[in-house]
Order: C-alpha cells, then sequence, then structure tokens
C-alpha cells in the first residue's frame, strides 16, 4: 500500500511542480489534488501495508493528504494560499521529526525522503505564506521529489517489493 501512495504522491508533486512553473492551469491541477487527498487518505486509515507504525503512518499521510485539501481549494476556488504556506511551515517540522525518526531507527531512505520533503515545504511557506520570489525554485522541488522520492521508491515497492 506505500508503494501506490507514493506514486500517487508522486502524479500531485509532478503536477504541483508543473503548474508552479506556469506550465498548467491550476484548476485540473486542483482536482487531482482533491482526489489523491481521497484515495490516500482512504489508504492511510484502512491501514494494511502502510508500515510497522499504523497511527505514525496514518499521519504523515494524513498530512499530504491535509495539503492536497487545501491546494484544492487554492487552484479550484481562488483561495491566496497564504493558509496553505503557514500549513506547509507545520508540515516541515512534522517532516523534520519523521525524519529524524526514521534516521535513528536506520531507514535511511525514508528519512532523506522528510527531510527533502521539508526543504519543499519550508521553501513552499516562503513563497505561499511570506511572498518570497522562489517560485522556480519550489517548481524544480517538486518535479525533482516527484521522481526521486516518491514514483522511482513507489514503483519499486509495487514491482519488486524494496524501494531501490
Amino acid at each position: 500500500m506505500l508503494g501506490y501512495v507514493l506514486v500517487l504522491v508522486g502524479f500531485v508533486f509532478f503536477c504541483n511542480g508543473m503548474t508552479v512553473l506556469g506550465k498548467t492551469g491550476g484548476k485540473e491541477v486542483g482536482m487531482l489534488n482533491g482526489a489523491v487527498a481521497v484515495l490516500i487518505l482512504i489508504a492511510a486509515f484502512t491501514g494494511a501495508g502502510l508500515g510497522p507504525e499504523g497511527a505514525a503512518s496514518t499521519t504523515l499521510v494524513s498530512v499530504f493528504a491535509l495539503i492536497y485539501v487545501i491546494a484544492f481549494g487554492v487552484f479550484t476556488l481562488g483561495h491566496d494560499g497564504k493558509g496553505l504556506g503557514w500549513y506547509c511551515l507545520f508540515a516541515t517540522i512534522v517532516f523534520l521529526w519523521y525524519g529524524q525518526y526514521f534516521l535513528g531507527v536506520g531507514a535511511m531512505e525514508l528519512g532523506m525522503f522528510n527531510i527533502a520533503w521539508a526543504v519543499l515545504t519550508l521553501v513552499a511557506f516562503l513563497v505561499l505564506a511570506q511572498g518570497k520570489a522562489l517560485g522556480t525554485l519550489l517548481g524544480y522541488l517538486f518535479v525533482a521529489e516527484a521522481f526521486v522520492t516518491l514514483l522511482i521508491p513507489g514503483m519499486n515497492l509495487l514491482l519488486k517489493g524494496t524501494l531501490f
């Protein structure tokens, strides 16, 4: 189930990156954000296979899902994104905490993924809530992390049973 979640989140990262870079419109990507939020929440709460720590896995997936629900509102309903920016600051702290945890238990890939997601959400906070001119960096971070931290390990989990 973790592979499934990673691949879906990868779709969102890639499409959000393309939108931030001005390559797509927001409404269709907003719909994707909303749909993936629902699908990964169902996966998180049906739980099996998301990891040995059921509540911890559900929480981590839910952090992503809530970002996507808010992004749905930003892209499709025209909200300004400042609230999403502040949520991203909180998510940065959560991802750093998970990163430290995973590194501490020897799950290096998961630890590094969480640190990468923390960097992305910190940049998103700076762009959305603080108005910093880092949109291009944010777009490229989304695209790079879509492949390195999500699609590649997700497909590997689905097809080979390992992250790499």
